[in-house]
């Protein structure tokens, strides 16, 4: 039987992808009322069908799900994936049973969505808002999209292409210690078509030396393990921003501009602030937006809505935040990335001194939308709190300008090497 324990804390909330966009007074709101239970080795947690309007974080210990074909994965409390909520579809896709004794967050899910839904901001945070104007409830349309989708995604069935298995194969490599660059080229000569890429951008201007590389192993030595391992990552995930419709292969490539331009100036911004990884932060930029991926290849299913605009940019609007964090826990990319993906577009975002992966992407996208008529709706670079924890100098309206002219070569050296 479960019992009943404590209420969970504040900084146990926080410690999940969905709850981190709360208010600190949200916060204290929801610890009042969610509640912190315990189960032994084999209790059942959940079952396959069941209609419970409860959502559960898993914080300590180990769970089996079961999907309806027997087919079991566990869930560590340590893992990436537990940072959202479990098996969140209903009807519940999976049978879900304690492996461990367990420790584990309950929330009313009516209370969860009245509370993100509340419209009384806090102080200071009027006019904010999230991805356009999100509707009250999904329509008819989301509801068909999402259920598909969030389907497949727990049953690891999602129909976005894998990762190419070159980038699996490198990174397990730089995990394991693995750093000679004869071993590296070998796993990334396994695609012909990446290799030939990774040799270029190692020739290019902002890695070419006096001499130019000709072997994939001399790239790899010029370019060092981490950055070889990140331009595979992009140059892999290209693929993923197709589509098979006429209609939606045009917001693709519009989709794969902007996120190359984002990805772009995150990097040259990153040189100016040597907190961070300029090359992590282009990776970070290019996948912000990953989630209007997969909404864009699911939304082909539906030939009449997909040939609506109106009903695209809603469905986008509202879901491309949470489809994209599960997307990149799913595919366990480290936490800057999900993060990333949840809150790029929470403009007044205020997480804390320190600055992150996703302060950058706010920052490089406020860039990006200058001069359009998208950056007429959003606040001023000086207005953001991600503004004040980056080392960027002062950047009002009109110094953004002069830094992007400033900077146009480098953004476009940048967005060149994604695109080679």
């Amino acid at each position: 039987m479960d019992r009943s324990t404590l209420h969970p804390s504040v900084d146990e909330l926080k410690r999940f992808i969905p709850l981190q966009a709360l208010s600190a007074q949200q916060l204290e709101l929801l610890a009042g009322v969610a509640e912190k239970k315990q189960a032994a080795p084999y209790h059942l947690l959940m079952d396959i069908g069941s209609d419970d309007q409860q959502t559960y974080f898993l914080l300590d210990g180990t769970l089996t799900l079961i999907s309806k074909d027997d087919h079991e994965r566990e869930i560590r409390a340590d893992d990436r994936s537990a940072k959202s909520p479990i098996a969140q579809l209903r009807p519940r896709q999976y049978q879900v049973k304690c492996k461990t004794h367990v420790s584990y967050i309950t929330i009313d899910n009516e209370y969860l969505e009245n509370l993100t839904r509340n419209h009384n901001v806090p102080a200071g945070l009027e006019g904010y808002e999230v991805s356009g104007e999100t509707p009250a409830q999904l329509t008819s349309f989301e509801d068909q999209l999402s259920s598909r989708l969030l389907a497949d995604l727990e049953q690891d069935c999602l129909q976005l292409p894998s990762l190419p298995e070159v980038a699996i194969r490198i990174g397990r490599a730089l995990e394991d210690g693995v750093s000679d660059a004869n071993q590296i080229a070998e796993l990334i000569q396994i695609d012909p078509v990446i290799t030939a890429k990774l040799i270029k951008a190692a020739n290019s201007a902002f890695y070419g030396g006096r001499n130019p590389v000709e072997t994939c192993s001399a790239a790899v030595v010029r370019l060092g393990g981490d950055v070889t391992h990140k331009l595979v990552l992009s140059y892999a995930l290209k693929e993923l921003f197709q589509s098979d419709s006429e209609l939606l292969q045009k917001r693709m490539q519009d989709l794969w501009k902007h996120s190359t331009h984002v990805a772009a100036i995150c990097y040259v911004l990153a040189k100016q602030d040597r907190r961070f990884k300029p090359e992590h932060a282009m990776l970070v930029g290019l996948l912000h937006d990953i989630g209007v991926v997969a909404i864009l290849n699911y939304a082909k299913h539906f030939p009449n809505e997909s040939t609506q605009p109106k009903m695209i940019d809603q469905a986008t609007s509202s879901m491309r935040a949470q489809i994209g964090s599960m997307i990149l826990n799913n595919w366990r990319f480290p936490t800057d990335f999900v993060v990333t993906a949840l809150e790029a577009e929470e403009w007044l975002r205020n997480k804390g001194d320190e600055p992150d992966y996703c302060d950058l992407v706010i920052i490089a996208q406020l860039h990006s939308y200058i001069g359009n008529n998208k950056g007429l709706h959003l606040p001023a670079i000086d207005e953001v709190p991600a503004h004040s924890r980056l080392e960027l100098g002062e950047l009002t309206p009109r110094m953004s300008l002069k830094i992007l002219e400033q900077a146009k070569d480098q953004i476009a050296h940048a967005q060149s090497l994604l695109n080679i």
